[in-house]
């Protein structure tokens, strides 16, 4: 969505506004409740089954500065960033190819902005 004429795209992204996968969200949970939250987690699924939007919406929950016992609080300045996909602890890595022509290797970093606003646009982009 578009906030204010700034221009400003955010998702809005919490757990709650994940449709599904509480089975996952139950887990995801269980893990921040206990304190026991691995190094790595790999969110793998179909087409469609919402694993990139839950992912964000789990990092933001892990990076909130007031988080609920459920979800994150959407409000803080860390969520606040996580939203607009520029929070500093938020790391995208996709794959890139070289063009014809190009003398560097490509990294992620080069199409962040892209990425932004075509993941903004269709979070379930795959």
């Amino acid at each position: 969505m578009l906030k204010g004429s700034t221009k400003i795209l955010t998702l809005g992204m919490k757990l709650a506004d994940i449709p599904g996968q509480e089975g996952v969200k139950a887990l995801l949970r269980q893990g921040l409740e206990s304190g026991q939250i691995p190094h790595a987690q790999l969110f793998a699924g179909p087409p469609g089954s919402g694993k990139l939007p839950l992912a964000l919406a789990y990092a933001q929950w892990l990076m909130c500065h007031q988080p609920g016992e459920l979800d994150s609080c959407g409000e803080c300045a860390s969520c606040r960033k996580v939203d607009k996909l520029i929070h500093p602890d938020l790391h995208w890595v996709f794959p890139v190819v070289t063009r014809p022509g190009e003398s560097e290797k490509p990294g992620s970093e080069q199409w962040m902005r892209e990425f932004r606003q075509a993941f903004t646009q269709n979070p379930h982009l795959e």
